[in-house]
């Protein structure tokens, strides 16, 4: 073969983007949650911990300050309350040492979140909206003295016994009021399309309520099920079911018609057992299919398109105690486990004329002074009022309240003291003195929330008041059931950008006026975990950096993973770095490196691409060990027992981190959200419709209509990001301005996929917008009716209606990006000449086979997270639609499969029977354990031959060792083993409740002549937990932290007598619970008093006692394996 083969790729391995492979630079690498809890610093400990992150790998720390959570005894000592005098002084202490080191420092503008502090007055606090009824006949003057809302226990009072600050928003009367038949709730099936539908369950709540609760609330009675494939407006809607339920406690089962089919299910509650009682109650509420799985639980919603699943509930918007969402999360819970409603349904408002306002006949007392024309009224009463919600976790000296998200002047009240009291500590120059970017923490503010500007708002935004149209974030129906959606369309939409203008955008402002940017977790953590009244994606684009997060040990079940919506968001605003808080659990002490890998690639294939640990809790002394941390984490600090080992993890983030910030994310598919108020990105998952092999991105209105443009017939960004197809959401409004530009895009070249629109979105000008929205889609789809013709042209480009994004996609000439097995997942990104795809293997077992990456004709380079290693693919061929390139993958393995230079024709495309090849020096070599003659073919289509000589056997070396037991809080010394297993297993307490590291040695006799065919000699320690250090002959070999536990051991050998070490390392898990059972003596100091360990149905929960020791040791089995590496001629 030439000796030039390979060259091209050889050489690139010094260019640049290897470089940075190798070493990546700093805003690849990892940064870090800094949390001083209770405001506490130690200095001296402070400088140490920042000199150990930047020794070890990290880039950058998120200072945050918190309160403490578990056992007060062993709390950290409270520090100065929050940017006060001496709270400053410490920060000016750890950033004078940051910028010595070259550490990036952002920092939380709240003592824990959300928003706020002691320096918030109550007229610049949360408010909510609140409502009274009084029932008044007409026909005469009325006076009469309106009831006031009941405040929040939490609410501020003032001298007078009421709120510190209210307003009444509006008074109104309504003449001769109707109600609803029924409460009414609309839940989305998950995920959105159309199931079939064996049965309902409706759970009446746990028997032990309480005595408040049963003297004050009654189960419900009688209740009806409809359902509807097409949307959720109540003419959508066709009954199925009407049942009655027993007024006892447990789930109760009702049978649906066969064959009943749904994409939406409507619940309405009928009556109570006992019509006095005020309230009514319910549990839980499931909709089963045939397998018996719940379609409408909201514990792992899709909100691609819809967001929540609750898409409907007659619910007063504050009442904090009773969530929507609760009826539908998957347990019984809330107050006696029941969910509550009002005991008679909502108001039926059939003519908006009954309606009348009569503000301006009330005084600042509530008195209502009226000429009542004739006939029955009810007074409604709307009262805006602070709530009194405080912050989440703050530390003990900087408790404060929480501030009106929805009014700018709240938000540059609370940025602008943050920014004085720094530059009071720091000085003017605040980027000068280390700062970089002021975080804002994710949004959970409890319930729906209110402003005494929200009104003002409105009206600016959608053109109409609002005021006539309250009764309907109650539950009730104002004209008809179309009109009132409509309103609560234009409600939420509103929400959602006073949210965006007057938290996000004007803190980025304020910020930015002082030098400083704004990084935030803007759209989540969402639903179910908290539903914030935002358009995410507008959100992350209101703000310069962007965040999310995610916590592993969670893999059936993606609550809180918010990895797909900040990538983009950063992909369809322009943003290269998608940060994500990392790691974020319960189970303090249980992890190790190889337990995280598995989230950490899942974070890349999403298209997250630089990690914040959460969390480095900061220590003194003082603390003893484990030491102070926060509630919840994965935690990272000097005491954690395998820190001297964290470097090769936090190199493997830092490299997959660099080579996904460069060039451009590469996908097909565009997904358009809607422009509601309340809009979320799911976690990544491909809809059957697209299936496996492409990737996509969602986007939203305002980047449609400001930032998409159409070059060469694909959807194009202004850095170049561009894709093949946008597809509109299932649902029949669409705002005329995005419909408008979609034409645009369409006449420009591109396609477009999806329903026609019917209608606009919204209540203002509807029958205008109505005909203009028709307008467009008669001349966009035509004649399309998305069954006999579902494809027209459009100018240059195309409208497609009732075919699959596959399809679509197929008819276009653009092949899947990655085809594999199912146990792969991927994602690419182009850098330049460059293809770079990561891939991971998602199963638990080892991976041997092929994938097929759409890569043009380049030749394919695989290099290795773990060791930084690079090197040309040994074997790979030209097939349709790609490269396909042979894969080698342990357990949860991964790797990054680059695609640049030519492809030589004498590459090597297979081998048989199956072996591995490498390239040395240019020239392919054949790599295997087992000697034999080997059939080659090339790229070409050459076949020749490779002979083998015979290997000798294993050397198996699981007996005799020695295991020497090192650990502060003592240890059982040296240790014989017969085996090699886990320490665990031990009956001795020392041993089985051990923390620390245990030394494993074990001497052996190479034979004579054992290595005279095998080029490389490999160390196979079969499994360990949690993490390893391989020495043999006192050669260092290197951690391994992950599969395969297997190290390269050619040039530590000899000939005669050898000695293996490898240091294993547990975690604090075992020690804590062993103390905890009186099983050892007591030695550690921590505050945390629970934790979690397991996955599945092995998951324990509890205080540690109750917990089991996690499998410690070298398992095995340790095997030396001869390798034969020949060249192929």
């Amino acid at each position: 073969m030439s000796a030039s083969l390979f060259s091209a790729a050889s050489a690139a391995v010094v260019d640049e983007l290897a470089a940075g492979f190798r070493e990546p630079p700093m805003e690849a690498r990892p940064h870090t949650y800094w949390l001083w809890m209770n405001g506490h610093l130690h200095a001296p400990s402070a400088i140490e911990e920042l000199r150990a992150m930047k020794q070890a790998g990290l880039s950058g720390v998120l200072l945050f300050e918190m309160g403490a959570r578990g056992d007060k005894a062993a709390f950290p000592p409270p520090g100065p309350a929050f940017l006060s005098d001496g709270w400053l002084a410490q920060l000016k202490t750890a950033l004078d040492e940051a910028r010595a080191l070259g550490l990036q420092v952002d920092m939380s503008v709240i003592s824990s979140w959300d928003m706020g502090g002691p320096w918030i007055e109550p007229k610049h606090a949360v408010m909510a909206l609140y409502a009274t009824e009084a029932e008044v006949t007409g026909g005469q003057r009325v006076e009469v003295a309106l009831p006031f809302p009941t405040p929040e226990r939490t609410a501020p009072l003032g001298p007078d016994g009421r709120p510190a600050f209210w307003t009444d928003v509006t008074v109104l009367a309504l003449r001769a009021p109707k109600r609803l038949p029924a409460h009414e709730f609309v839940l989305r099936l998950d995920p959105p399309a159309e199931h079939g539908l064996a049965e309902v369950v409706l759970d009446q709540g746990r028997p032990n309520a309480g005595a408040e609760l049963a003297a004050t609330m009654t189960p419900v009675k009688e209740f009806a099920v409809a359902v509807s494939s097409t949307g959720a407006s109540a003419r959508d809607f066709t009954e199925v079911l009407r049942g009655t339920l027993a007024p006892t406690p447990g789930p109760q089962r009702f049978k649906l018609p066969e064959g009943t089919k749904g994409r939406y299910v409507q619940l309405r509650l009928l009556s109570g057992h006992e019509a006095a009682r005020p309230r009514w109650t319910l549990g839980e509420f499931e909709v089963l299919d045939a397998t018996g799985r719940n379609l409408a639980g909201n514990h792992a919603v899709n909100r691609l398109y819809d967001g929540a699943l609750t898409v409907r509930a007659p619910m007063p918007l504050t009442y904090y105690n009773w969530k929507a969402a609760n009826l539908n999360n998957g347990s019984v819970d809330g107050p006696g486990g029941v969910f509550c409603t009002f005991g008679r349904p909502p108001f039926d408002i059939t003519d908006p004329r009954d309606l009348v306002d009569v503000t301006a006949q009330v005084d600042r007392e509530g008195r209502l002074r009226w000429e009542a024309p004739p006939g029955t009224w009810t007074i409604l009463r709307y009262v805006c009022m602070v709530t009194g919600e405080k912050l989440k976790v703050p530390s003990p000296a900087s408790d404060g309240l929480a501030s009106d998200h929805l009014n700018p002047e709240a938000t540059r009240v609370h940025m602008n003291h943050v920014i004085a009291q720094l530059k009071k500590g720091l000085g003017d120059d605040l980027p000068k003195a280390g700062l970089t970017n002021l975080y804002l923490a994710s949004y959970e503010v409890v319930g729906k929330v209110w402003s005494p500007v929200f009104a003002a708002e409105f009206k600016r935004r959608r053109g109409y008041e609002l005021t006539r149209y309250l009764p309907a974030l109650f539950g009730a129906q104002i004209g008809n059931s179309e009109t009132t959606e409509r309103f609560l369309f234009d409600y939420e939409k509103t929400m959602g950008e006073v949210v965006v203008d007057a938290y996000y955008r004007t803190a980025a402002e304020v910020a930015r006026a002082a030098g400083l940017k704004i990084k935030s977790e803007a759209g989540g953590p969402g639903p179910p975990i908290h539903t914030p009244p935002i358009e995410a994606l507008q959100a992350f684009g209101a703000i310069d950096s962007v965040q999310g997060e995610f916590w592993p040990f969670r893999p059936t079940s993606d609550a809180i993973n918010v990895i797909k919506e900040p990538a983009s968001a950063g992909h369809i605003y322009g943003v290269r770095r998608i940060h994500l808080e990392s790691f974020t659990s319960s189970r303090h002490w249980a992890e190790g490196p190889q337990d995280l890998k598995e989230s950490a690639d899942r974070v890349f294939c999403e298209g997250g691409n630089h990690f914040v640990w959460h969390t480095w809790t900061h220590n003194s002394p003082a603390a003893g060990v484990p030491g102070w941390v926060y509630g919840a984490g994965t935690h990272l600090n000097r005491n954690v027992t395998w820190w001297p080992q964290a470097p090769a993890f936090l190199s493997y983030l830092a490299r997959g981190s660099y080579l996904l910030q460069r060039g451009n994310f590469v996908a097909d598919v565009l997904y358009y959200y809607g422009d509601g108020g309340a809009n979320f990105v799911g976690p990544r998952r491909n809809p059957p419709t697209l299936g496996p092999g492409y990737d996509y991105d969602v986007v939203n209105a305002e980047v449609i209509l400001t930032r998409l443009s159409v070059r060469d017939g694909r959807l194009t960004l202004p850095d170049g990001t561009h894709y093949g197809v946008l597809v509109l959401p299932a649902r029949e409004d669409i705002h005329p301005a995005v419909l408008a530009k979609i034409d645009a895009l369409v006449q420009a070249g591109a396609t477009v996929l999806g329903p026609r629109p019917r209608r606009a979105s919204g209540l203002e000008g509807f029958a205008r917008s109505d005909a203009t929205v028709k307008e467009l889609a008669t001349k966009l789809w035509a004649d399309l009716d998305g069954k006999e013709r579902t494809s027209r042209r459009h100018g240059a480009g195309r409208v497609v209606q009732g075919r699959t994004e596959r399809e679509v996609l197929t008819e276009l000439g653009v092949p899947p990006d990655f085809t594999a097995p199912a146990a792969l997942d991927f994602i690419h990104r182009r850098d330049g000449d460059a293809e770079i795809y990561f891939v991971r293997n998602r199963e638990t077992t080892a991976f041997t086979g092929t994938a097929t990456f759409r890569a043009g004709l380049k030749a394919p380079e695989l290099w290795d997270p773990r060791t930084g290693v690079m090197a040309p693919a040994g074997m790979f061929r030209r097939v349709e639609g790609g490269i396909e390139v042979s894969l080698q993958l342990a357990p949860l393995g991964s790797i990054f499969v680059v695609f640049r230079g030519r492809i030589p024709p004498t590459a090597v495309a297979q081998v048989a029977p199956h072996a591995g090849v490498e390239i040395r020096d240019g020239h392919p070599h054949l790599v295997t354990e087992r000697g034999g003659t080997y059939t080659v073919t090339f790229g070409s289509g050459l076949r020749g031959e490779v002979a083998v000589p015979p290997l000798p056997g294993l050397l198996m070396l699981d007996s005799d060792w020695t295991v020497d037991f090192s650990s502060p809080a003592g240890a059982p010394g040296r240790v014989l083993l017969q085996r090699v297993g886990p320490w665990t297993q031990s009956a001795a307490p020392e041993l089985k409740y051990f923390t620390g590291t245990a030394r494993y040695r074990r001497t052996f006799a190479l034979p004579e002549g054992w290595r005279a065919h095998a080029k490389r000699v490999e160390l196979d320690l079969g499994r360990l937990w949690a993490i390893g250090e391989v020495a043999v002959n006192g050669r260092p070999l290197g951690v391994v932290w992950t599969p395969p536990f297997r190290v390269d051991c050619t040039a530590a050998l000899r000939d005669g007598a050898n000695e293996i070490t490898v240091d294993v390392v547990n975690t604090w898990h075992n020690r804590l619970v062993g103390e905890a059972r009186g099983a050892v003596p007591k030695w550690t100091k921590t505050h945390v008093t629970v934790s979690q360990r397991g996955l599945g149905r092995e998951m324990q929960s509890g205080p540690w006692a109750k917990l089991d020791p996690i499998e410690s040791g070298l398992f095995g089995p340790v095997r030396l394996i001869p390798i034969a590496v020949h060249p192929i001629e």
